[in-house]
């Protein structure tokens, strides 16, 4: 996924304020399950909801207003109940800027754990990259 840094996604020095990671980080993964047809509304109406159980973000460069920053995103783990994100995010340069994970739980509307069903399953095992293969 590209991104653009506008204004308003920096500090008043120009850099990416830490926290707007985390939202591209969303917005690659929200990409990454709509390439093979998996919308956030599939799921909604199958009343299959993902929370966030964890989250990481190792900043390694700062990235500035005007960059145009591509996120990666990999799928390393999934299981009936979970799944499991990891992030490379590059400026316009090449340059690591910073890497993440995020780990989903599935839930029904009750927030209780609820298993992803099996074909649905299949086809986000069928993008799992262990090697991380370039998937955006």
């Amino acid at each position: 996924m590209k991104k653009r840094i506008f204004y308003h996604d920096t500090d008043c020095g120009g850099v990416v304020y830490h926290a707007n990671y985390l939202k591209y980080f969303e917005e690659a993964r929200t990409e990454f399950l709509e390439k093979i047809g998996l919308s956030v509304k599939f799921f909604m109406d199958r009343q299959i909801y993902f929370v966030v159980r964890s989250q990481s973000a190792e900043y390694r460069r700062p990235a500035m207003y005007d960059d145009v920053l591509d996120v990666q995103t990999y799928l390393t783990e999934c299981s009936s109940v979970k799944m499991n994100f990891a992030y490379e995010i590059h400026n316009q340069n090449g340059v690591l800027v910073t890497t993440g994970t995020t780990l989903l739980v599935s839930v029904g509307p009750d927030m209780k754990i609820k298993q992803i069903p099996a074909d649905i399953l299949e086809k986000i095992k069928g993008t799992m990259k262990t090697d991380k293969t370039k998937q955006n």
